[in-house]
């Protein structure tokens, strides 16, 4: 007997700086590489595990704006670097 979940496919290999996420990108954050950063983050409820997605990140600007446990945060592209993101995308077949 099958398993309901035999048709969903998780693809696991987007690891990536937040820094590096594209407008409109979804990931899970997975590891935050700065102590005082991490303190931060997790002062305003943000921890790994938690779903991110990139509202605006223009390379000419100095921080990025995420959306993040309905929260929006403007973080500093150097903090960005340090917040590993791990994009997540299904595939359902409906056979």
């Amino acid at each position: 007997m099958n398993h309901p979940l035999d048709c969903l496919h998780l693809s696991l290999d987007g690891m990536k700086p937040l820094d590096k996420m594209r407008a409109g990108e979804r990931a899970y954050i997975i590891d935050i590489a700065n102590h005082k950063l991490c303190e931060k983050l997790f002062e305003m409820g943000v921890f790994p595990g938690d779903m991110v997605e990139m509202r605006e990140n223009a390379d000419d600007h100095n921080s990025i704006v995420v959306q993040v446990n309905n929260q929006t945060l403007n973080i500093f592209r150097k903090a960005a670097e340090k917040i590993i993101t791990n994009t997540v995308s299904f595939e359902v077949s409906l056979n």
